[in-house]
């Protein structure tokens, strides 16, 4: 009898690791109607800086090594077409991340992309912003623009 509860009790706890690890899912992308109505901000400027490091995953917290790819990118503002507090001409910081590390591998969200270079020219959609830095909408807050459009 006791080895049918242990098994039951076992059966049960993978059951709710299953259905919560199939609970989560990447995040689709905002169309651009949306990424405007929602955004506080919409910053176009060029990326002077792109640094990133690994840090322990703030957006996966199941059991396992989750480590996320954080990128600070400093833009040179050209234009704000929504939102205050921010001018042309100004150096702002964007965070962004990806996932780095996930063991055991786990389907949820897979960050920001596209991720710039230095040099480009992009528009960022912000969903927050933390201090200093603006936090773009996930995963299509950051479009890489034509450099030719904004000098």
């Amino acid at each position: 009898m006791r080895a049918i509860l242990n098994h039951i009790a076992v059966a049960t706890i993978v059951g709710l690791i299953v259905t919560e690890a199939s609970s989560l899912a990447a995040v689709a992308p905002l169309s651009p109607a949306n990424l405007r109505k929602e955004a506080t901000h919409i910053i176009t400027g060029r990326v002077l800086e792109v640094k990133s490091s690994i840090e322990k995953s703030k957006v996966e917290r199941a059991f396992g090594l989750h480590r996320d790819r954080i990128f600070s990118i400093t833009l040179q503002v050209a234009a704000v077409s929504k939102g205050k507090g921010v001018k042309q001409g100004e150096k702002v910081v964007v965070t962004a991340w990806r996932p780095a590390t996930r063991i055991p591998p786990m389907p949820g969200p897979q960050g920001h992309f596209p991720i710039p270079e230095k040099g480009q020219v992009v528009t960022v959609h912000v969903a927050s912003r933390k201090a200093a830095s603006f936090v773009p909408f996930m995963p299509n807050g950051i479009r890489i623009d034509d450099p030719n459009l904004v000098r």
